[in-house]
């Protein structure tokens, strides 16, 4: 950069890690580097910032509408040297030439807070802001974004996570108005919550009693999100995070996916809890896609990420040879081998440069910035009943129906 200003960045302790959870004391420095002296500063002023914003648009034209929603989870700010601008009695003062260094500390507020989150129609964002406040001139600005965890989602808390769920569905294939056999799709998943960096197995069928081609199959994990604005408007997005396929059939035939694994990428989990105007959700899409026509066969997998996996195994149900050894029997918390803490890696997409509030023309550098997500390191390994034989209610092992469980078709 040109000018006098060389150097101007937002530095945390700790070998300048940028994962906080609430009520953590951020400590860190504002590295400063000039060329030259500079004598026209009021003072260094630094702010912290969590909040949400959605914002969308509808129609064209004079039709053309926006929505917008904004949350605010704390903002605070400090003068790490010199005078505020209310100080009546604030002059000018000279920054010599060389690297200077400004301490700050900021304590994260001990309240629920939702994990970040960014997307083109809004986001979640914990954020420092520091600036070189000079009278009558354009304030020099620096920005760095951080992680904040937020509220866990314990799998281990959910009745239903370790239980599969399954669905299927039925459709016809219309030919010059001559309508053929059906199509009976139908999928399953090894369980209906997990962590990433764990794998969701998926299996399904496709009966295929057309005459059309299953060109091949496919399984997604699909987020879906739901955008909302204080007018109370919605906006619903999806995108696929991973997918799998597997090959299709003939008329008369039926295409099968055995359990093929599909590895959850780093992503936000399943809420956000804490934020009201952002929802996440995700679920398995398993589709055959039909030759020459507009639809596909399909089935849609509702499923939990969470951030702290699983304890317990699989379970075993009551078909299984009994004669076997049971290595995935269920056993309690309390004796159950301990989990390998997550590591937090950058979200899917990598960084994406954060555009600067407009007019804001003195802004130090591009900001570059993705969130950071809880992924563990856990062994793949595909279920050990027999799709074709799934467990139902009268089996030993599965659990009762009620509030919580995954109903049985």
């Amino acid at each position: 950069m040109t000018g006098k200003l060389q150097a101007f960045e937002v530095i945390f302790d700790g070998d300048d890690v940028d994962v906080f959870k609430s009520g953590d004391v951020i400590r860190g420095y504002v590295k400063l580097v000039l060329r030259d002296a500079k004598s026209d500063v009021r003072g260094i002023k630094i702010s912290f910032k969590g909040k949400a914003h959605t914002h969308w648009s509808e129609g064209s034209g004079d039709n053309r509408r926006s929505y917008s929603g904004y949350e605010t989870y704390f903002k605070e700010k400090l003068v790490c040297w010199g005078k505020s601008k209310q100080d009546v009695h604030a002059t000018k003062l000279t920054l010599e030439s060389g690297e200077h260094r400004f301490p700050f500390s900021f304590q994260i507020p001990n309240k629920p807070l939702p994990f970040p989150f960014e997307s083109y129609h809004g986001w979640i964002r914990y954020k420092v802001s520091c600036k070189i406040d000079r009278p009558w001139k354009f304030d020099h600005r620096t920005e760095r974004l951080f992680t904040v965890i937020g509220i866990p989602i314990d799998l281990n808390t959910m009745p239903s996570a370790r239980y599969p769920v399954r669905d299927q569905s039925s459709q016809t294939v219309c030919c010059l108005c001559c309508a053929s056999g059906p199509v009976l799709t139908k999928a399953s998943t090894d369980k209906s919550a997990y962590v990433p960096g764990e794998s969701i197995f998926v299996s399904g069928t496709v009966e295929n009693n057309s005459s059309r081609d299953i060109i091949d199959l496919t399984a997604k994990l699909v987020q879906m999100v739901v955008y909302f604005s204080t007018s109370g408007h919605t906006e619903r997005r999806s995108e696929t995070m991973v997918k799998v396929k597997a090959p299709g059939c003939g008329g008369g035939q039926v295409a099968l996916m055995d359990w093929s694994p599909l590895l959850v990428p780093p992503i936000p989990p399943t809420g956000p809890q804490g934020c009201s105007i952002i929802r996440i959700e995700y679920y398995v899409l398993f589709e055959g896609d039909i030759t020459n026509t507009p639809f596909d066969a399909e089935v849609r997998l509702p499923v939990t990420i969470g951030t702290i996996p699983l304890h317990q195994p699989l379970y075993q149900p009551s078909y299984a040879d009994p004669s076997a050894v049971v290595l995935n029997q269920p056993s309690s918390n309390a004796s159950a081998p301990p989990l390998p803490p997550p590591c937090y890696e950058v979200a899917m997409g990598g960084p994406q440069e954060i555009p600067s509030k407009s007019g804001y023309d003195y802004t130090f550098g591009k900001l570059m910035y993705a969130p950071q997500y809880p992924t563990y390191n856990l062994p793949a390994s595909a279920p050990t009943w027999d799709p074709a034989y799934p467990p139902q209610q009268g089996d030993t092992a599965y659990p009762p129906s009620g509030p919580g469980y995954p109903p049985v078709n």
